[in-house]
């Protein structure tokens, strides 16, 4: 076996020790310098005088006046009630919204039919709905000489009791108990 009896270069360790440590200042000089210049440009363009903006604000102004129609105009028609028939509001008759998702779609509502009587129904008399009285200022019953019966369930249409079902479809629809 070899053995390395050569000493140690300690000139070159301690040159190459040396150089390292400067070039690390000198980068580190030369970064919090184009910090502290970056620093001092963007803390000048903030507090400039603001001539600049005042020119831009000024021709904003001038052209917001000089257009088909004044802000102040406009503004003092809006307040003055009379919006133009493009900007009023008006109901929309899209159905889109109500009929469902395109790949699920729903039929749109049908707008229930006007009453075909010219009576009114009679919970809807100028009244409120509230009940006829008879003579002696109770409330009417069926036995009070012709009076309609109060109706329990508000005019409601009745239940199914066969949870819409059609008779075609029930299992025992053919038989007989």
């Amino acid at each position: 076996m070899a053995i390395d009896n050569t000493p140690p270069r300690l000139k070159l360790i301690v040159t190459i020790g040396v150089i390292t440590v400067i070039t690390l200042v000198a980068i580190n000089f030369a970064f919090d310098s184009y910090y502290a210049t970056m620093s001092d440009i963007a803390y000048r363009e903030k507090t400039a005088p603001t001539k600049d903006r005042e020119d831009q604000h000024k021709a904003e102004l001038a052209s917001l006046s000089a257009g088909t129609m004044p802000v102040e105009k406009a503004m003092a028609q809006l307040a003055g009630g009379g919006r133009p028939d493009s900007i009023s509001p008006q109901a929309s008759d899209d159905l889109g919204a109500v009929t469902g998702w395109s790949k699920l779609p729903h039929p749109a509502p049908v707008p229930l039919a006007p009453a075909a009587h010219d009576a009114p129904m009679p919970g809807t008399l100028a009244d409120g709905g509230a009940a006829p009285m008879d003579a002696d200022g109770g409330a009417a019953t069926a036995g009070d000489g012709g009076a309609l019966p109060l109706a329990t369930d508000g005019g409601a249409l009745p239940l199914a009791t066969d949870a819409g079902a059609h008779a075609a479809s029930k299992p025992d629809a053919g038989k007989q108990h």
